[in-house]
């Protein structure tokens, strides 16, 4: 544990330090005020689209903190030959773990930090307070902490850096398309087959369904956020969470380099 948190610690400071830091910020107040110029030009509705710009500049900053500071690290190290010096000193799971940590750390930061901004510019600009952005924060956490497993996952399979951000994006992306995907297939009419239904669903459980901490919409247009979807959503993204990290540890420690 103690070695996890020393290295979480290191890649921590090494994200303060780095110029992407200071250009992702930077870019967090590009989109805000960007979201402020949409809302000068909307009928009536400043708060809702300077919420919408917001909410998709957090996500895109997130996902890119997943894969700059989450991954790119990784394959820096092991190019400048410091991963073999690290892992004589710690073993490979607690490495692995250890950057994640510290990649979430960062996530936390600019979620906070993009959260915070839209919070203040609906409050000042659209005379509102929504407390529901702040849920927005924790669900983007939770969000970009399984991505960023999962790339630490393919990492541990011994994927290239470009490969392993392609492959990062597409899981996002198909992530974000299982409600729809699910919801065509009921579509279909009442000719489909149980079984062909049976494996949609169990396909939407096992692969990440990034859909179940999107709850843009209700934070929109004020609505009470379900405890029960709160729990469901909180508990699935920690477990798969740990369930990714675990084969990812296991995955390492198996291989040579």
């Amino acid at each position: 544990m103690r070695g996890i948190l020393t290295i979480s610690l290191v890649a921590w400071r090494e994200s303060i330090r780095s110029k992407l830091f200071a250009g992702l910020l930077l870019f967090i107040a590009v989109i805000l005020l960007f979201s402020l110029y949409i809302s000068s030009l909307s009928l009536g509705e400043v708060a809702r689209y300077i919420q919408d710009t917001g909410l998709v500049g957090m996500s895109v900053v997130c996902l890119a903190v997943s894969i700059l500071f989450g991954l790119f690290s990784l394959y820096q190290e092991k190019d400048r030959n410091e991963l073999y010096v690290l892992l004589n000193r710690v073993p490979r799971s607690s490495y692995l773990l250890g950057r994640f940590l510290g990649t979430a750390y960062i996530i936390v930061l600019f979620s906070f930090f993009a959260g915070a901004g839209v919070f203040f510019l609906t409050w000042l600009f659209g005379h509102k307070i929504v407390f529901g952005l702040l849920w927005a924060v924790y669900w983007s956490v939770l969000e970009f902490g399984l991505l960023t497993a999962v790339g630490i996952l393919f990492y541990a399979l011994g994927v290239g850096f470009t490969l392993n951000s392609l492959l990062v994006l597409c899981v996002y992306v198909l992530g974000h398309s299982m409600t729809e995907g699910m919801q065509s297939f009921i579509g279909l009419g009442r000719f489909g087959s149980k079984t062909h239904l049976f494996l949609v669903k169990a396909i939407t459980v096992i692969f990440p369904n990034f859909d179940l901490f999107d709850f843009r919409l209700a934070i929109l247009h004020d609505e009470a956020l379900p405890w029960g979807k709160i729990l469901l959503s909180s508990a699935y993204g920690l477990f798969y969470m740990a369930a990714v990290l675990a084969a990812a540890s296991a995955v390492m420690n198996r291989r040579d380099t």
